[in-house]
């Protein structure tokens, strides 16, 4: 053996294979080298290194079987045998075949290894809220809101993690030196700034911090025309990945140019909207930021981030109210500003969390994964397409999207509560407790945070968990969150009136509702005070869900409510209509099956409305409650009953 390997050897020194392989080498690593620094400033296709990498490895076992078949001669390319005068000593498939072998061995081992072993540095920077030097809180507007412009340029890059703008934010006030700020976010670099303004001019000035060793890595102080903004932010972004020894590619430095508005009065009724927009949203501040918006259109019909800002509005507004009038604004918005800047990936983002609330599924993964293939780096990508996922009933990619979320960004504290809600949806309640505990202990005073919180021990049957962490939610700020869930939970001790009291008051921060108002009209059903007005509030609720199933037909807890509602309207066939098709579309959502067991309950269908509740308990509804609700009186003295509330 041996032998045939030193013969082997001799053969390809004999045959020039070696020498040209060096050759070979040594000139696709000087080509390399001369690409990687011009492939960037050429106007080239953004996988353009990706192929010349891929070409460069082809052709080296192209040239081993070239300088093994031939000879380069005086008398030009001959085979080798020719230019040595002798026979062949090895048969050249032999050969072919060791190359073959050779080459996909050493492939897959470079695969496998990039796969599992090498991971590509991700640099990380967290840019903290510009200093307002103009003087006086009418102008913080100004300050937040450059603050946050220049965030999602460095975003639009799509080359670094960027640190969540409102955890950046939560910090604003906090006695920190800079190397404690970056150890908290988990930022390489922070970028800090103030921001003056006056008149139709304004003073910025910058500078970028070690986040390991607090040294200033580069400052400048800019003093331009407020009409060069962009200019700036652009130029700060560019100075960030100098700073990060990161070459932007061509596609990245191309998504600096044609950013904004040249008009002042446009951009100054932006930047006052979205910090609007910034702030805890009710019906008034989303009317005065909609207001704001239409000044900035009108002075400037085509300014993207403007149509953006207001997708945003519309999709806040679609949340607050459940409104179905406002999702065919939202989304004329958001498909507005993708046709003047089909790069923005934050209108991806929301016009995919758009589609998520109108049942769209399939369209908001197509609009999260256009996101994701500007920048993978986006924690709130990963967190909005849980839902569609789940809606598919792909809850495992739905977690996973999830996991990927918090991998992506642990600063962005939203994901630990998204993972919550993800968790609460699928009845394991204790866990989503975890996940929301883990958000409230870094999102301080957070009350809707203390809401869902809550929520999750109560359900999970911690009583006293439950109330604690509601009553400091309301003590923070009293809400629709909060007070519905209070409600509830006076509901579920027999304090109908309470109750009630509570979900008027949630009823206030959320008129168009549907569950608020269906709550409240069973939270009158049962109580004493205001039994004879139960009836009126259920048709407020069928008329508000009603509204809903305008917007997304196939949304089956809307369709189980609606069957509720006219259940207890006394509507037999058309309840039992709703609950069919609702129990058609899902079979996976324990509310469905809850609300399916109220409606045969209401009609005396015993067999029925226990095999509901079955189902709903096997999809993890609390077992604890089904004592404590009225709604199923006539059942507990059933066998099926007591054996279901009495499993372990």
């Amino acid at each position: 053996m041996p032998g045939r390997i030193e013969e082997f050897v001799s053969e390809l020194r004999s045959r020039s294979v070696i020498r040209a392989l060096i050759a070979y080498a040594v000139v696709a690593w000087m080509l390399l080298q001369v690409a990687d620094v011009t492939f960037d400033r050429l106007p080239l296709p953004d996988n353009a290194m990706t192929i010349l990498i891929a070409l460069v490895v082809i052709g080296f076992p192209v040239t081993g079987i070239l300088a093994w078949g031939y000879e380069v001669t005086i008398k030009g390319i001959v085979r080798h045998e020719e230019a040595a005068g002798r026979p062949k000593k090895m048969a050249f498939f032999h050969y072919l075949a060791i190359v073959i072998v050779v080459t996909a061995v050493t492939g897959y081992g470079l695969y496998y290894a990039s796969q599992n072993y090498w991971e590509p540095s991700q640099h990380s920077i967290a840019v903290l809220p510009f200093v307002n030097d103009s003087g006086g809180e009418d102008t913080e507007y100004f300050s937040d809101g450059l603050t946050e412009e220049v965030r999602s340029i460095i975003v639009r890059l799509g080359e670094f993690r960027v640190v969540n703008l409102g955890t950046s934010i939560r910090l604003k006030d906090a006695v920190m030196d800079v190397m404690s700020i970056a150890e908290r976010l988990g930022a390489e670099v922070v970028l800090q700034g103030s921001v003056r303004r006056y008149h139709d001019k304004v003073s910025v000035t910058t500078r970028i911090i070690d986040g390991g060793s607090g040294n200033e890595l580069w400052s400048e102080k800019y003093d331009r025309q407020l009409s060069d903004i962009y200019t700036i932010q652009a130029d700060i972004a560019r100075q960030v990945a100098r700073a990060l020894h990161v070459v932007l590619p061509v596609a990245a430095d191309r998504r600096l140019k044609n950013l904004g508005t040249r008009n002042v009065e446009a951009f100054d009724a932006y930047l006052r909207a979205i910090d609007i927009l910034r702030q805890p949203l009710d019906e008034t501040s989303l009317l005065i930021a909609e207001g704001l918006l239409r000044e900035s259109l009108a002075l400037d019909p085509n300014f993207a981030k403007a149509h953006a800002a207001m997708c945003r509005k519309h999709l806040a507004g679609y949340r607050l109210a459940r409104d179905a009038s406002r999702f065919g604004r939202a989304e004329e918005a958001c498909l507005r500003a993708l046709d003047i800047d089909d790069d923005a990936v934050e209108v991806h983002v929301a016009l995919g969390n758009l589609y998520v609330a109108s049942g769209k599924n399939e369209n908001a993964l197509h609009e999260f994964e256009a996101a994701l293939d500007d920048n993978t780096n986006l924690a709130d990508t990963y967190i909005g397409m849980a839902d569609p996922y789940v809606a598919l009933k792909r809850p495992a990619e739905a977690e996973a999207s999830l996991r990927k979320a918090i991998d992506a960004d642990v600063s962005n504290w939203a994901s630990f509560n998204a993972m919550g809600n993800f968790l609460f949806g699928q009845g394991r309640f204790l866990e989503a407790a975890e996940f929301y505990q883990m958000y409230v202990n870094r999102a301080d005073n957070d009350a809707k945070a203390l809401s869902n919180l809550g929520a999750a021990y109560y359900l999970a049957g911690e009583f006293r968990q439950a109330a604690e962490a509601w009553e400091r939610a309301i003590a923070i700020r009293p809400g629709r969150s909060v007070y519905s869930n209070t409600g509830t939970m006076y509901f579920f001790l027999g304090e109908y009136d309470k109750a009630a009291d509570r979900y008027a008051l949630a009823a206030n921060f959320a008129p168009n509702d549907y569950i608020v108002w269906s709550n409240l009209a069973d939270a009158y059903y049962f109580g004493d005070t205001f039994a004879q007005v139960a009836g009126v509030t259920y048709k407020r609720a069928l008329a508000l869900v009603e509204q809903q199933l305008e917007v997304n037909p196939d949304d089956a807890e809307a369709l189980s409510m609606a069957a509720h509602c006219n259940a207890r309207l006394g509507n037999r066939d058309k309840a039992l209509e709703l609950d069919a098709r609702a129990r058609e579309i899902t079979s996976d959502s324990m509310y469905v099956y809850y609300n399916s067991a109220l409606v045969h309950a209401q009609f005396g269908m015993t067999d029925e409305a226990l095999e509901a509740l079955e189902r709903a308990v096997a999809l993890d509804y609390q077992v604890d409650l089904l004592p404590l609700d009225p709604a199923f009186v006539d059942l507990r003295a059933e066998e099926r009953f007591k054996r279901l509330v009495d499993k372990p």
